[in-house]
């Protein structure tokens, strides 16, 4: 076996642990102060239910816009005496208007790691995949 065939065997095995340490990461709601970065692999979820798998740059906006919004409410309580307090509260839902999108991630600084994680995540959970390459060899078949 070569040394480029043992290093892809040793990777491929590392996958599954990397799925489970995705899979452990909090899940928190996405908002401008923490769209997604790049050397990451996340999950997205609509209310409770996984929707997408994807990894920087190769995420679909549209997908995230119900997210490109503020996702906070301020208000400041003015007491008659003493100082002004702010609270902070997730807005109402608006009628017709999707909550935003939740989502856990796992920073995985390989590119080729991201790829087999993304790949794997995907097929785990029977979701779709962004990476422009999976989608090339999809097309292609």
């Amino acid at each position: 076996m070569t040394a480029a065939a043992l290093d892809h065997d040793q990777r491929l095995a590392a996958v599954p642990e990397l799925y489970r340490r995705l899979m452990a990461q909090p899940l928190k709601a996405l908002t401008r102060a923490r769209l997604p970065a790049s050397g990451a692999v996340y999950v997205f979820y609509q209310e409770d239910e996984p929707i997408h798998v994807g990894s920087p740059p190769h995420l679909e906006e549209q997908m995230l816009a119900p997210s490109l919004r503020l996702a906070l409410a301020a208000q400041v309580h003015k007491p008659s005496h003493g100082a002004a307090r702010i609270s902070v509260s997730e807005p109402p839902p608006r009628p017709g208007r999707r909550k935003p999108i939740k989502a856990r991630w796992l920073t995985v600084p390989e590119g080729y790691d991201r790829l087999l994680l993304e790949l794997y995540a995907a097929q785990t959970l029977g979701l779709s995949v962004s990476h422009p390459k999976v989608r090339a060899e999809l097309t292609a078949a």
